[in-house]
């Protein structure tokens, strides 16, 4: 976890420990909003010129999905928040468009981004909003669309061919963010597949070190820390968040493995 500001990405957190009594995830860093809006930007761009002739194409990394799949989906997703950090409630789901031709889903798709971008962009951080994490404000979504934007991108672009690199440090708040949200909410659902099991990633390239303990009873641990565990996983941050993120498995991505790898068979197998 890095440790002070980063001078070229501005990004600053606390190291802390969060314990989960059940599937409430909880945000371990302060979210700079500036920052977050430049990625999502940066994204929602790479994401949507990847769509271009592609929408027929499958993503690997998103079994059974293609390009337009992955489009509707963002584009559902950014409406969605932009409805949400709007209101300060949780908004309602909208249908999926009917018209799923190329040019179509394209401009809605930017018409999505573009209100979320807007949404966000006149949000006050600290203004109470609806969420699934801490914290219950609008900070919460500023992170959560710009790396959740970052990811599905790097999803689009390898469907295309193209080789997609992640900024590290934003891998590392994906890192972050994924053991401390989205593994408490799938655990959650499942309290009984975890029995205390404990996972160590340690990042190479930079500052972030992670132990994060999968039940029992749907509980989950989140610790900043160097300590032993059942399994340990050693690789630079972008490896550390697609393998946290079911992208491949640590194997394709190069990753060091230390201990239990059958808990690592079984990550790949529910839906982090």
């Amino acid at each position: 976890m890095l440790e002070a500001a980063c001078p070229r990405t501005g990004w600053t957190a606390t190291p802390r420990r969060h314990d989960t009594p059940s599937a409430l995830p909880v945000a371990s860093r302060d979210v700079e909003p500036a920052r977050y809006l430049q990625v999502l930007s940066e994204r929602v761009d790479a994401l949507i010129d990847a769509s271009q002739g592609a929408m027929g194409l499958e993503v690997p990394t998103c079994p059974g999905w293609t390009v337009a799949d992955l489009v509707v989906h963002v584009g559902l997703v950014w409406g969605w928040a932009a409805d949400t950090v709007s209101s300060g409630t949780r908004a309602a789901r909208a249908p999926a468009p009917e018209d799923r031709s190329e040019d179509a889903l394209r401009a809605w798709a930017k018409m999505q981004a573009a209100r979320l971008g807007d949404a966000l962009g006149a949000a006050d951080p600290e203004a109470s909003c609806w969420t699934f994490g801490l914290p219950r404000s609008a900070r919460f979504w500023f992170r959560r669309q710009a790396l959740e934007t970052a990811l599905h991108a790097w999803d689009a672009e390898g469907a295309v061919g193209r080789v997609a690199r992640l900024d590290p440090d934003v891998a590392a708040d994906g890192v972050d963010e994924h053991l401390t949200v989205i593994v408490p909410r799938s655990v959650g659902r499942e309290p009984g597949a975890w029995s205390g099991e404990t996972v160590h990633l340690h990042r190479t390239d930079g500052d972030g070190e992670w132990v994060v303990r999968l039940g029992p009873d749907g509980q989950v641990t989140a610790e900043h820390a160097h300590a032993k565990a059942d399994l340990a996983l050693r690789g630079p941050a972008e490896a550390l968040w697609l393998w946290s993120a079911n992208r491949a498995s640590a194997e394709e991505l190069g990753i060091e493995r230390f201990g239990d790898e059958t808990i690592a068979e079984r990550w790949r197998t529910i839906a982090f």
